[in-house]
């Protein structure tokens, strides 16, 4: 446990740090499109080759697969009905700050330390997780820009086609289902390669977070972080209600759903050129808040 507690210190005093070096003027807040894009096309890649190492399929795991993919799906048209009254960008944020799932970064090492044996729930849920945080949930968001705003799937593959990081994560897909291994060094680079993805996402995190907020920002930053907490509140109970599954699995998913918002909503709310003040600060809050709640959760 004090392994654990030390880690999310660490996470948190980095998300200071970064915050610090912007106030003394090392860092300006737009250089968090710098860290965007080595997480989008550095760390998250080797996250990826790791993460889909071994990979296999059956019906538990397929099963584990779609609640990642489809808690993402409920959370992200929650997040559509929150800002129903708002404009098109900032709709198409609340759906990318809502949905997604900070798994690899932040659960699963929380997870392995004080439940082991449970490690593969994670792993499964994750894979249909990073289908939607890698290009599924910004291709949703991508068509409420649209004039109509109308839910059209061959738009949806096209977004999801010309999204870099779900075509990294489609060919690793595609290559476990094949039982083709990279050499064990590919492994290796990978391993040391998104080991710094903390440290990156973190920083950035700092430099976007702002305490002094509009009024307008404030609301927003409030209906995120509230739709997030009550969203993932709601999907729990419905996980230990309706899941035919073993208690400790079920507590492991409702764990998974009330992790921090995942990175990749604030990567991608960067390139829709929303307000850095809101999903970044929105995002930051998001960590506290969710290891009091993955701590009760694993008391249970």
């Amino acid at each position: 446990m004090q392994e654990v507690l030390l880690k999310f210190a660490t996470m948190v005093f980095l998300i200071l740090l970064g915050y610090g070096l912007k106030c003394v003027g090392v860092f300006q807040q737009s250089d968090s499109k710098i860290f965007t894009k080595v997480m989008l096309y550095v760390t998250l890649p080797a996250i990826l080759i790791n993460t889909m190492r071994g990979f296999t399929l059956d019906a538990g795991k397929i099963l584990l697969i779609f609640l990642g993919f489809l808690a993402n799906l409920l959370l992200a048209y929650l997040g559509k009905f929150l800002g129903r009254k708002q404009e098109s960008k900032v709709r198409a944020m609340y759906m990318l700050m809502l949905s997604g799932f900070s798994i690899g970064s932040f659960a699963a090492a929380f997870i392995f330390n004080l439940f082991p044996a449970m490690m593969l729930p994670v792993v499964m849920f994750d894979a249909g997780n990073t289908i939607m945080t890698c290009g599924g949930t910004y291709s949703l968001a991508l068509m409420e820009l649209q004039p109509d705003a109308k839910f059209s799937l061959p738009a949806l593959i096209k977004n999801l086609l010309h999204t870099f990081i779900f075509d990294v994560f489609m060919g690793l897909f595609l290559l476990s289902l094949l039982h083709i291994q990279f050499p064990e060094p590919v492994y290796e680079i990978a391993t040391s390669v998104a080991s710094a993805n903390t440290v990156v996402v973190m920083l950035m995190l700092g430099t976007l977070f702002e305490v002094h907020l509009t009024a307008k920002a404030r609301r927003q930053v409030a209906t995120i972080v509230a739709g997030r907490v009550g969203g993932a509140l709601a999907l729990s109970a419905l996980v230990f209600l309706l899941l035919p599954m073993s208690f400790e699995t079920k507590r492991i998913i409702s764990m998974l759903v009330c992790t921090p918002i995942g990175s990749m909503g604030t990567v991608f709310s960067a390139k829709l050129d929303c307000d850095p003040d809101v999903y970044g600060t929105a995002a930051s809050l998001s960590i506290p808040i969710s290891i009091a709640l993955m701590f009760i959760l694993s008391v249970l």
